[in-house]
């Protein structure tokens, strides 16, 4: 019997991990923001909105692939987690009733039947797109392990997304869908600008730094 090298089972077992560790994160995040939905608590509204948002779900394989070393880890990961998020989401709507429809309109008495059509469109169509989107968001987020400057674009881009999104949710959705709405994405949007301005200002104070000490040693060296 074959047996693999322990230099190579090593790899083997920490790609399982990892894997394993993607399929959960994005199960996770798909049946939360279903799940905290009917929530009257308003703290709790705030969460689901966040999570339903579109800058979410990109900075969900944004942050699976920083977390790997390889950028086709990277790519491969961030691409199932994404997946995974979609099914459990639309799996837990389903749970909850969103894909019900009336037997008879005109007999309400005679019950629902699941709506299966509606229920396999949808989680077929973001599947694809996860699967087409995944790869380059988690491409994205392991060039983002850049510290230097040539990572600041690729780090900034979620913060980015938040505030193109709230912006557009704002001045769009926020008069229909209340005072929470819009004070979430207010604040959603805040905090965006604040980490892009923590990201630049960190780029540019380690470029500083960097440059001190040659700086130094010019001077040491003239007469």
């Amino acid at each position: 019997m074959t047996r693999i090298p322990t230099n190579a089972a090593f790899p083997l077992r920490s790609l399982a991990v990892a894997g394993v560790a993607a399929l959960t994160a994005g199960a996770v995040f798909g049946v939360l923001a279903p799940l905290l939905e009917p929530v009257g608590i308003p703290v709790v509204h705030a969460i689901h909105l966040v999570l339903a948002a579109g800058w979410s779900w990109s900075a969900l394989a944004f942050c699976v692939g920083l977390a790997q070393e390889s950028r086709l880890r990277a790519a491969v990961l961030a691409s199932v987690s994404l997946m995974a998020a979609v099914f459990a989401y639309y799996v837990t709507k389903l749970e909850k009733g969103k894909f019900q429809l009336l037997v008879d309109m005109k007999d309400p008495a005679q019950g629902t039947q699941v709506h299966w059509a509606g229920f396999l469109s949808a989680t077929v169509s973001w599947c694809i797109a996860a699967a087409v989107l995944g790869p380059i968001l988690g491409l994205v987020g392991n060039l983002a392990r850049n510290r230097g400057t040539g990572g600041l674009p690729f780090q900034a881009l979620i913060p980015v997304l938040a505030v193109v999104e709230t912006s557009v949710r704002l001045r769009v959705e926020a008069p229909l869908q209340g005072a929470l709405a819009g004070t979430t994405w207010s604040v959603t949007r805040l905090v965006a600008v604040a980490v892009i301005a923590v990201l630049v200002a960190h780029v540019v104070i380690g470029r500083r730094r960097r440059s001190r000490p040659a700086v130094g040693a010019g001077r040491r060296a003239g007469p």
